[in-house]
């Protein structure tokens, strides 16, 4: 379906497009300003103009914070998250939202003139500018109906000139916009390569459209979409996400190895061999392109003025499972709450930082992480507060080969998709076609890259998993928090499958905060508890680095720490209660003054608008 759309956001498209192609075009020219003919004649051009999609793709949304993940300190200090506490109005906003028609208007653009360059293009560049056209413009819809349900399809240049009453379109159904987004793709998938050169890593292939469209239809059929299951739409997700990792295993895909016992920590290090597994990720380089977000997740010691942006909750701190893959409320599982962090999942270690672990950084190697007075002031500890809310910091995502003074060179690559995603993907709509024996088969590949004890052969899994409908299920939630965890993928996952009664029976998030016991790191430690919070700190880590004979490092953090259950808001309005509107986001209110005919989202402001399919 081709409509026009509003004029404002044609205007606005005008603007972005102008703006999101001054880089390719802004060059020397001695005839003065390239006209459109010279620009889609110049194969560079053409190249440099599909490069500018690319912005299209997000980095580094992790929502930690909505998920009931980390702390980030987006509500203020202490302060829970206005969305958790369902406050949120139209104006709020809402995580993600996307509402980009200049990027619209940019890739329509590109289809109008790309048949007029088609000479000036290899057989080869022509049909991957196009495929990668196709794929952005699946993609740019695919992010706006996953906030908003059903928006406007627009494939033509809007005019401007035209009639105003012609401009202010309709939104089209959930439906149909899932329908044009899969067309989308299969042109995208028909025409991009399996891989591409040297040159081109990172841009976009067969198999990743392949992934997107399987993760597309996994959200037509979810619970958020359809309230009334429709086996159909399953069906579909199943056999894309089954195609999917055909070609991607075809391609050289697969889960990142590295025969060590910290797989999924050096994965973040080892950018060419990680590869293998970024299925679609933004890449970064120092120093073109670096990511700062991680100053604030880095402890205060090892940043510059920033910390508490990323402090794991209690509730998430609990998820991880043992070693041996059982869920530490199993009585089985050999859990010792009083040393929480003893026999993990080895991807425990690989992201949460408690207090007393070995945390190095290049600058300061050994180093022992201390997180006493996590929550407020301890009389036994002359410490101040450590600038962490929580009691403990996430590790996952940061470099720790540099030192306090360079880490702004970080340039980890941010995953869109990995490859352990197309598996559970895959695993979760297996499930869903009563194929729960083969969603397990991908969970217990998960584990076994993980580090997870075999035990029996089944990775510490229930023993229903496998072949009961809702024990595999739940199995495949708890993998993805797990193996996602800090990536952006726990909200949109509970979203998905309207599941945010987990967050709602939280109550609100907790830490878990380390205060320091004085008296027996004296009495038992010969701790001399009368010098300086550093060097109480550095006798402490001394004893960690350089422990004397039978020294029981377990027993030592125990020992000295008294940890309290509190709430990371201490308010008396720090409920938990998001409302079932949530679900879906709002549009911008100044959007819909702007053109009558745009409904809102039922539970915002008055909205009739319905996204679900059924």
């Amino acid at each position: 379906m081709k409509l026009k759309f509003n004029i404002l956001f044609v205007l606005l498209g005008i603007i972005v497009l102008s703006t999101s192609c001054k880089k390719v075009f802004d060059v020397d020219h001695p005839g003065g300003p390239i006209t459109p003919q010279q620009e889609w004649s110049n194969p560079d051009f053409i190249r440099g103009y599909v490069t500018n999609f690319y912005n299209i793709l997000p980095a580094w949304n992790r929502n930690e914070e909505l998920a009931g993940e980390a702390f980030s300190g987006g509500g203020g200090a202490n302060s829970l998250n206005s969305f958790l506490k369902g406050t949120y109005t139209s104006q709020s906003g809402y995580p993600d939202r996307v509402w980009d028609w200049g990027s619209v208007r940019a890739i329509n653009n590109f289809f109008a003139n790309i048949d007029k360059s088609k000479s000036a293009l290899s057989t080869t560049d022509y049909q991957s500018l196009k495929g990668q056209a196709y794929f952005f413009r699946a993609y740019l819809y695919y992010r706006m109906v996953k906030v908003l349900g059903g928006v406007p399809i627009i494939t033509t240049v809007q005019d401007p000139t035209a009639d105003i009453n012609t401009l202010l379109v309709k939104r089209n159904t959930s439906l149909e916009c899932f329908d044009f987004i899969g067309k989308q793709l299969d042109s995208a998938i028909n025409l991009l390569p399996t891989t591409w050169g040297s040159n081109d890593i990172g841009r976009v292939t067969k198999g990743a459209a392949m992934a997107v469209k399987g993760e597309a239809l996994l959200l037509k059929a979810s619970p958020l979409f359809c309230k009334t299951p429709n086996s159909t739409y399953w069906t579909d997700a199943y056999n894309a996400l089954q195609a999917a990792k055909t070609e991607l295993d075809a391609d050289g895909y697969g889960l990142y190895a590295d025969n060590t016992a910290k797989t999924n920590e050096n994965m973040w290090y080892d950018k060419a061999g990680a590869a293998k597994e970024m299925v679609l990720s933004v890449r970064y380089h120092y120093p073109e392109k670096t990511n700062t977000f991680q100053q604030g997740q880095r402890p205060l010691t090892e940043t510059s003025g920033l910390a508490g942006v990323c402090d794991p909750t209690w509730e998430m701190v609990k998820s991880y499972p043992m070693q041996n893959g059982v869920a530490i409320s199993d009585p089985a599982s050999g859990y010792d709450s009083t040393q929480f962090w003893k026999n993990r999942d080895p991807r425990f270690y690989a992201a949460i930082v408690y207090n007393g672990v070995r945390y190095d950084f290049a600058d300061i190697t050994p180093r022992v992480q201390w997180i006493f007075n996590a929550i407020a002031g301890d009389d036994a500890y002359k410490a101040t507060p450590n600038y962490n809310i929580t009691g403990f910091y996430c590790r996952k995502e940061v470099d720790t080969t540099l030192g306090s003074s360079v880490w702004s060179h970080q340039a980890f690559d941010w995953p869109i998709i990995r490859y352990a995603e197309v598996l559970l993907n895959l695993a979760e709509a297996a499930n869903e076609v009563q194929h729960s024996a083969e969603a397990r088969g991908y969970i217990i590949q998960i584990r076994q890259r993980a580090h997870i004890t075999a035990g029996a052969g089944n990775y510490g899994l229930a023993a229903l998993v496998g072949t009961d409908y809702r024990a595999t299920l739940d199995a495949v939630m708890s993998e993805r928090a797990i193996e996602f965890a800090f990536e952006g993928k726990r909200f949109w996952d509970l979203r998905r499958r309207r599941m945010f009664s987990v967050l709602n029976n939280m109550g609100t998030l907790h830490a878990y905060g380390p205060y320091f016991n004085s008296a027996v790191a004296s009495s038992q430690y010969g701790i001399d508890i009368a010098q300086s919070n550093s060097g109480i700190e550095a006798q402490l880590s001394n004893l960690i680095v350089n422990p004397p004979a039978s020294f029981d490092r377990n027993a030592f953090l125990k020992n000295i720490t008294n940890y309290v259950y509190e709430p990371i808001d201490p308010s008396a309005t720090n409920k938990i209660s998001i409302p079932d509107a949530y679900y879906f986001g709002p549009i911008d209110p100044q959007y819909i003054l702007q053109n009558k005919n745009l409904q809102q989202n039922i539970g915002w402001d008055n909205g009739t608008f319905n996204p679900v399919i059924q």
